[in-house]
């Protein structure tokens, strides 16, 4: 855990405006924010750097900020959707994990991006009935819907294990946690 932002980090933010130290610096805003030991008028303020940080010309910067705050669930909508659109290295902690974004989030994301998004969706702690149907209609990769059944957490319904034995009967990566559910 780093230590709060001080004089000295806006300091140096503003002598050296580094990918690193903007980086750092949204570490340390993200974990004083999950701290809860934030007034109302500092959480506004933290909430206005994060709309800030998501645009940030770093993948550095904006990954640091995802992997912060992926697990928080104060965080506003917009910025958890921001960093969940953004590229994998960003996109993936907050898909994975942010119980901010809702099932129509996700359902966007599964028609919209690629398998890494795919995957760390069917691998969260809760995927709903509809998540589970969506991935197994959108995804090509056997990969991701072998996560998706390997995963204890996923609610998988009749109808969509029918689609998977229809799309992917062939491949063993997909038929042995078929079988094992």
């Amino acid at each position: 855990m780093s230590e709060n932002l001080n004089s000295s980090d806006v300091a140096r933010l503003l002598s050296e405006p580094t990918a690193e130290n903007r980086a750092a610096a949204a570490t340390k805003v993200s974990e004083q924010f999950m701290s809860g030991n934030l007034n109302d008028d500092e959480r506004k303020i933290a909430e206005e750097i994060f709309t800030i940080m998501v645009k940030d010309a770093e993948v550095r910067v904006r990954e640091a900020l995802a992997d912060s705050l992926k697990n928080s669930n104060n965080i506003s909508h917009d910025v958890a959707v921001a960093l969940a659109n953004d590229v994998d290295d960003v996109a993936l902690p907050m898909l994975e994990f942010s119980e901010v974004l809702n099932d129509d989030d996700l359902v966007e994301i599964i028609r919209s991006q690629g398998a890494g998004a795919q995957r760390a969706i069917a691998s969260r702690s809760n995927v709903s009935p509809t998540l589970s149907s969506s991935i197994v209609e959108n995804s090509e990769d056997a990969e991701v819907v072998a996560t998706l059944l390997n995963n204890q957490g996923a609610d998988v319904n009749e109808g969509t294990m029918d689609k998977v034995l229809d799309r992917f009967c062939e491949d063993e990566l997909v038929s042995t946690p078929m079988a094992q559910r």
